[in-house]
């Protein structure tokens, strides 16, 4: 599969959160609910003997039910090609909520299964990527899968034709503590599943989340946890810049944001992207030093960066999706490194941080802090 080929599957099953909103509202009757679509198709059809709702190219969801803790479960089948399908909750509106999805084309992969919330529709995948986000599962081509979602709380159990959860969630990201749900089918190659048996109900008497959180990795000495964010721009801005001029920031708002468990800042929680270009906002830090010094300032992104110290660029650098090479990931941690020649006295640290889809992230820290304040 050619690597354009393979961006336009993974970049539909992404956009798919917004991709069939503008369309005519329209409903169907499944399981005794109604369903609005958001979806290029589905209808109650016969499958392996059971009637079925057979789903694809979106989702469907369930706008009556006020879903906070609960079991939410149904079996499903599909065929052996690249899909992403599963269960969402909690939603306040079609662009925040909880997700969850197992890659059809990944069968018994790590990342078969991975947790990611939806902010200001845009999914966090490459930002949650350790063993409390991701799991393997043995999938059944061609055959009914049973799944399983319990959320007790701000935890989660997804289980996957097990007995024992295939996946803890320790840590629910969104600050949605009630919402609607959903389901998902998307994929470029035009992946259709088949669900039936479906429930939602809330927990029974001693039921409810019983994984274990998996160790995290661990976040470095220094670690920067609050960062100033500024309002969005197109990329366009600084696309050449090497020095950066005043003009560049001076209309600017600017909101803090607290980084997450993983020293990482989901940019995606207080902006939200251009409609019609790659995305770009400021971050922004003020170091003072008591002398001129030398200090390192270790990081992560995605998917682009440009790193300025007092208006001049000391780094620039792409992370997004298959850039390096098609196995390419993007997903973010403290990989990199850059020296800050800082001066006596007050410098300005502007990171500019450019999305396109999958993750709109920054994180930073400077482990050795002797003679530096840094202020956000």
């Amino acid at each position: 599969m050619s690597g354009i080929r393979l961006f336009l599957i993974i970049l539909t099953s992404v956009l798919g959160v917004r991709a069939y909103a503008q369309d005519e509202p329209q409903s169907l009757s499944f399981a005794g609910h109604q369903w609005r679509i958001a979806a290029r198709s589905a209808a109650i059809e016969t499958h392996l003997g059971r009637e079925a709702l057979a789903l694809s190219g979106g989702r469907l969801w369930l706008d009556d039910i006020d879903f906070t803790d609960g079991v939410i479960e149904f079996d499903v089948a599909y065929a052996e090609m690249t899909g992403f399908i599963g269960p969402m909750w909690r939603a306040s509106d079609d662009d925040h909520f909880e997700d969850i999805y197992f890659r059809t084309h990944l069968n018994n992969k790590p990342d078969a299964v991975q947790y990611t919330p939806v902010e200001n529709g845009n999914s966090a995948w490459q930002i949650f990527s350790d063993e409390n986000a991701i799991a393997p599962v043995a999938q059944k081509f061609g055959a009914w899968n049973h799944v399983k979602l319990v959320v007790e709380d701000d935890k989660a159990d997804f289980y996957f034709n097990t007995e024992a959860p295939a996946l803890h969630v320790p840590d629910l990201k969104t600050s949605n503590t009630s919402g609607s749900i959903g389901l998902r089918t998307t994929g470029g190659s035009g992946i259709v599943a088949y669900f039936s048996n479906f429930t939602v109900r809330p927990l029974r008497d001693g039921e409810g989340v019983v994984g274990e959180a998996k160790q995290a990795p661990t976040l470095p000495d220094g670690l920067i946890t609050r960062w100033t964010v500024s309002s969005v721009f197109p990329e366009s801005v600084v696309d050449e810049a090497l020095t950066l001029q005043k003009e560049a920031t001076k209309d600017l708002d600017w909101t803090q944001l607290d980084v997450e468990t993983n020293g990482i800042a989901n940019i995606s929680k207080i902006a939200e992207q251009l409609p019609e270009n790659d995305s770009t906002v400021f971050i922004r830090a003020n170091i003072d030093a008591d002398k001129k010094i030398m200090k390192e300032l270790y990081f992560g992104y995605s998917d682009r960066v440009r790193i300025y110290l007092n208006g001049k660029r000391v780094y620039a650098g792409n992370a997004g999706w298959t850039v390096r090479d098609y196995r390419f990931l993007g997903t973010v941690g403290f990989f990199d490194s850059v020296g800050l020649n800082l001066k006596k006295g007050d410098n300005e640290l502007m990171i500019a941080v450019s999305e396109t889809f999958g993750g709109w992230a920054w994180a930073g820290a400077i482990e050795d802090q002797t003679g530096i304040e840094i202020e956000n």
